[in-house]
């Protein structure tokens, strides 16, 4: 973020994930010479406050040098983590990111971020669906969040009807990042490749921002 101040909340980053299909855990994958969740961490911490990961386990996050916060209803999934996320963030907001976004663009994360007054979510909508893993959330999202999981329903954005939200269209974030490489995730061992070929790239050209 150069000398540009930083946003007056923090990130949290979900790794609840299961790595089903790359087949090991995601976040310690090396990418450009450090684990990814390094990466997604650096690029958060650019932007925002502080960064902390939200998790099952804590310790295998702090034994790597993170704050970490372990899910304060476990076994709910992703929506579990965005609770713990809105409830440990300390902080009127909460950028929340997933552990295996290693191309977040900063542009896109100032963009959403500067917007955050105006809602209790600000979600960007990609090809009409909206990426609840690249969004802002406001510390009145937690009672909403809360009854979703109490009732079962682990929809991540069910509770989006009981808050306020504004969905900032692609043809609006399009402007911070034109390819869209922000959702880029690491699903995949193609997903991996694809990455280490991109990092490959911005080594020889620049770097992501």
């Amino acid at each position: 973020m150069g000398s540009a101040a930083r946003f007056p909340f923090p990130a949290a980053i979900l790794a609840g994930g299961r790595s089903q299909r790359m087949g090991r855990d995601k976040f310690l994958l090396p990418l450009g010479g450090e684990p990814v969740i390094r990466r997604v961490a650096r690029l958060l911490g650019s932007v925002f406050s502080r960064v902390f990961v939200v998790a099952a386990r804590a310790r295998p996050f702090e034994e790597l040098g993170f704050e970490a916060a372990e899910d304060l209803l476990p076994g709910n999934d992703s929506l579990g983590g965005l609770h713990a996320a809105v409830s440990r963030a300390g902080a009127p907001h909460v950028f929340v990111a997933g552990c295996d976004m290693p191309f977040l663009q900063l542009s896109l994360l100032r963009g959403l971020a500067s917007r955050a007054a105006e809602a209790d979510v600000v979600i960007p909508l990609r090809e009409g669906y909206p990426e609840p893993l690249c969004a802002v959330y406001g510390r009145a999202c937690e009672p909403a969040i809360r009854g979703r999981i109490e009732a079962g329903r682990l929809k991540m954005v069910g509770f989006h009807e009981e808050v306020r939200v504004v969905r900032v269209e692609e043809a609006e974030w399009r402007a911070w990042d034109p390819e869209g490489l922000s959702f880029r995730n690491l699903n995949t061992p193609e997903d991996y490749a694809w990455a280490l070929d991109a990092v490959a790239g911005e080594e020889e050209g620049g770097d992501a921002g």
